[in-house]
Formats: C-alpha cells, sequence, structure tokens
C-alpha cells in the first residue's frame, strides 16, 4: 500500500500544479485590452494633432511670408515712385519715376497665381519677380490712388488659411 498511497501523493501533487499554474482569465484580457486601446488612442490623438497643427503652421508661414514680401516690394517702389497709373485686364497699374526712366508694373499671372512685379528702364524689361505666389484670384489684389497716396490690398491663401493686408503707401511727390 505504499507504493499505491506514494503514487497518490504525486498524481494530488501534479493536480494542484496543474491547478495553480492556470491560464489567464477572462476579466484579466479585458482590462489589459481596455488599456491597450485607451494608450493607443492617446497616442493617434496626439500624433493626429501634431500633423494638424503642422499644416497650419505652414499654411500660415506662407501666407505671412507672402504678405510681408510683397508689402515691402510695394512699398520700396512707392517710395521711389511720382504716381500710379491704373492698368487694365490682367495689369495692376504701374508705379512711374518722376524722371519716367524707371517703371514698376504689377500684374497677375493667372498660370501661377502669383503677383509679379517687373521692372522696366527706359521701357526696356529688366527684371520679373513674384513677389505674392499664392494669390487665388486677380481680384485678391486691389490698388487704387489717392493724390500721393497709393492703397493696396492682397489676400494671401494657402489651404484652408486665408489673409489679407491692407497697405497705404506714400508716394515721392512731384
Amino acid at each position: 500500500m505504499n507504493t499505491i498511497s506514494a503514487k497518490s501523493a504525486r498524481i494530488r501533487r501534479r493536480v494542484k500544479k496543474v491547478h495553480s499554474e492556470r491560464g489567464t482569465t477572462m476579466v484579466e484580457l479585458l482590462v489589459a485590452m481596455s488599456i491597450s486601446v485607451l494608450v493607443f488612442g492617446i497616442i493617434s490623438t496626439a500624433l493626429v494633432q501634431f500633423f494638424l497643427v503642422t499644416r497650419w503652421g505652414n499654411d500660415q508661414l506662407i501666407i505671412t511670408n507672402d504678405l510681408q514680401v510683397a508689402s515691402l516690394w510695394l512699398g520700396r517702389d512707392a517710395l521711389e515712385s511720382a504716381n500710379f497709373v491704373p492698368g487694365a485686364g490682367a495689369v495692376y497699374g504701374t508705379l512711374n519715376w518722376a524722371d519716367s526712366t524707371h517703371q514698376y508694373r504689377y500684374s497677375y499671372n493667372i498660370v501661377d497665381g502669383a503677383l509679379v512685379r517687373e521692372h522696366f528702364e527706359n521701357s526696356i524689361l529688366q527684371s520679373t519677380l513674384q513677389v505674392a505666389r499664392h494669390i487665388t484670384n486677380q481680384g485678391d489684389v486691389v490698388f487704387s490712388t489717392n493724390s500721393q497716396l497709393l492703397s493696396v490690398s492682397i489676400t494671401s491663401t494657402s489651404g484652408d488659411e486665408s489673409e489679407t493686408v491692407d497697405l497705404s503707401l506714400a508716394m515721392r511727390s512731384h
């Protein structure tokens, strides 16, 4: 009987060992999955926000750069000019020096969607420069003059962002 009781004791130990090494319960699996979903949700939300803010920031930088460059060129040309002659069609107008040797013509390039500055010297084209590259429509730039004051309104658009700047520029008196 000793061998039988020894065998039965070994069997009982194995059964206890099997019961003590039980698997994962359904509750534990659900808790682990819930934590994983929560962490994934937080990380994915942060990534989406990062990309949205980056895109918005890039659009804002593009618009700001467009408006600053256009403002600098228009301000410089207006200070050197004696008068502004309105244009027709895609040409907004021309800023003329008092001695008529230099002219700065501003126009809309429909292909590139840009405000273009052309420098003429003695009626010969010297240079062409896009001063604002994100002008959606020709009507987004408006020139008007009142005596020696040139008013320009420019709207630049990039993505879903848009901004308008209104400039009042003094021209050189005769």
